[in-house]
């Protein structure tokens, strides 16, 4: 069973490996580049000589929609199938919409017929067609009947359809959706059955795949039904720039894969038991900025919301992601097999409370399987319910990275019995849980890294092993506090650690070399939701035997570091001693 969940990880990152590959190889091939002077989405790196080694704004930071646009090259590559420019259209048909009628010229050859209805256009084809879409009507559509590609060029096109989608493809080859000049696309109340066996889905809907591009702001406005609904894969291009407001379903859907490959996606979901992205297969992000705000109220049919959601696979591989998630039950990220960050920055925050009905709980970011990141930027605050920030049955690993997170319950929690593993390889960790920092129903391995880890309720644990055996790594700086904690078994250790109580009222905790003025660790007592005593777990590096070290109830330290109130390195003056102590290999003290 384990080879099959490596199989699927492998699979995934070889994947990434071979697009990065093919970006760079196409990257003499610019077509179109924006003309506006906006900034490059940021790629997140991990710098050891910042002097502050995590955000500052942790507590504060919110999520809005950012309509700014970025500056992003456009690339060709003739082996994209979902590249327009690598389609040769036929025939061209243009589309001008006044009020209740529509205009239309179209080339004149066979295969192609047009009717209309008002504003309501439909084109029946047997080959592969552009068509050209302008002008405004508050009472139109266009409708494509065949199963060839098409080619729409939205050129400043206002339309809204009062009983159906705003545009319908009943084919199942690929729908290209191009942004010329500003436009918008609206439908209105849930659509009734036009009685022709039609899959009407979405404001904008087609049985194939639909890609679209183009620099251009395109809104969409669903009342009805999902904003964008295909039935293979929704692909948007690098350069895109899309505002959708989702109130009937959901904002983005595919039934295999969702693919941005960069642009600007600002998505408002209310849509009830609807979600912002959702995908069977895959939600792949490889640049770009998107921002997801959704809030769809109760449960519908059992179903909870979240902000991104896959059955199987959500990979983040570039960019700026960004989920603030307020449903009953929500989760922000909701991957059925893997979720895989890498190179990227990504916020979250829910401040959903638990579906009681459903039995659907609170969770940041929630993978049945397997939850990696790597080289990444990852925060996630939730806030209410018997929230998790982190949350995976089997296997998390975090690997050069910085991750901050807040939680209610567990901020990062492997579940299944036995099976559970938690990994860190050099990752800066801040993880502030009402119940415990990392909780392992498995194994921990705590390889290299600096980690600050808080449980603060009465039965809190900085970390909670299972088992009660974890490695702690010779590179690894950890501080683990709570009401109890895990420790280490004497095997698993390769350097020195101290566990020690304290009590709430040492305002300051401070370990520094007896007869030196260096600083090894320093930082505030946080505060905890119970009385007297909690325990606290310490390895760090520099921990040697048979060396004399104080314990200092205060001093004035000048740190080399900061992080999320750890002070680390420096120096300290005017120590207040309390305890002297020498240590050997696995010291405890109770």
């Amino acid at each position: 069973m384990n080879m099959k969940y490596g199989f699927y990880l492998f699979a995934i990152i070889v994947a990434t490996a071979c697009l990065s590959s093919c970006q760079q190889q196409s990257s003499n091939k610019v077509v179109k580049k924006s003309n506006h002077k906006a900034s490059k989405a940021p790629v997140w790196t991990l710098n050891d000589d910042d002097t502050e080694l995590g955000t500052t704004d942790f507590y504060s930071f919110d999520i809005e929609h950012d309509y700014s646009q970025l500056n992003e090259k456009v690339y060709t590559n003739p082996s994209k199938k979902l590249y327009v420019e690598n389609t040769k259209f036929e025939d061209t048909i243009s589309i001008t919409y006044n009020g209740d009628k529509a205009i239309v010229s179209k080339d004149k050859s066979t295969g192609v017929s047009v009717q209309t209805n008002g504003a309501h256009v439909t084109i029946s084809t047997t080959k592969d067609v552009t068509c050209t879409l302008s002008g405004k009507s508050e009472n139109g559509s266009l409708n494509i009947m065949g199963d060839n590609k098409v080619r729409i060029n939205l050129n400043g096109v206002n339309l809204k359809n009062t009983n159906g989608p705003a545009i319908n493809n009943q084919s199942h080859n690929t729908c290209f959706l191009v942004t010329d000049s500003i436009s918008v696309l609206k439908d209105d109340s849930l659509y009734t059955d036009n009685g022709e066996g039609e899959q009407l889905k979405g404001c904008v809907c087609n049985k194939g795949a639909i890609a679209i591009s183009g620099a251009a702001p395109l809104t969409i406005i669903a009342n009805g039904a999902d904003a964008i609904h295909s039935g293979k894969t929704i692909f948007v291009r690098r350069g895109s720039y899309i505002n959708i407001d989702s109130h009937a379903g959901s904002a983005i859907k595919a039934n295999n894969k969702v693919k941005i490959e960069g642009g600007v996606l600002n998505i408002n979901s209310t849509g009830r038991g609807g979600h912002g992205i959702a995908a069977k297969m895959m939600v792949r992000i490889s640049g770009g900025r998107t921002t997801i705000i959704s809030n769809t109220g109760n449960s519908k049919d059992g179903k909870n919301s979240r902000g991104i959601k896959s059955d199987s696979i959500v990979a983040i591989t570039g960019g700026i992601v960004r989920v603030k998630e307020s449903s009953l039950g929500g989760k922000g990220i909701r991957a059925g097999h893997l979720f895989y960050a890498k190179n990227c920055i990504v916020d979250v925050l829910t401040f959903g409370n638990d579906d009681m009905g459903t039995g659907s709980k609170n969770r940041g970011i929630r993978a049945v399987n397997v939850l990696r990141i790597d080289d990444a930027r990852v925060r996630v605050r939730a806030e209410n319910g018997r929230s998790e920030a982190l949350s995976c049955s089997r296997k998390i690993i975090i690997n050069n990275s910085l991750v901050e997170l807040k939680s209610l319950d567990d901020a990062i929690s492997a579940g299944d019995a036995g099976l559970a593993d938690i990994q860190i390889n050099n990752g800066r960790i801040y993880a502030d849980a009402g119940t415990d920092g990392m909780d392992s129903n498995g194994t921990i391995h705590i390889n290299s890294g600096l980690l600050f880890l808080i449980g603060r309720s009465h039965i809190g644990r900085g970390i909670d092993c299972d088992f009660d055996e974890f490695k702690i790594g010779g590179n690894a700086t950890l501080v683990s506090i709570g009401k109890i904690t895990s420790h280490p078994t004497s095997e698993l250790l390769e350097h020195p650690a101290c566990l020690s109580t304290r009590r709430t009222s040492d305002a300051q905790f401070c370990l520094s070399t007896t007869g030196t003025n260096d600083n090894l660790i320093s930082f505030e007592t946080p505060e905890f939701w119970f009385g007297g005593i909690y325990k606290m777990l310490l390895s760090i590096p520099e921990f040697k035997s048979n060396v004399s070290y104080d314990f200092c109830q205060s001093a004035t330290v000048k740190p080399k570091h900061t992080f999320h109130g750890l002070l680390i390195g420096g120096t300290v003056e005017d120590k207040t001693v309390t305890d002297r102590h020498s240590f050997v290999k696995n010291y405890t003290k109770f």
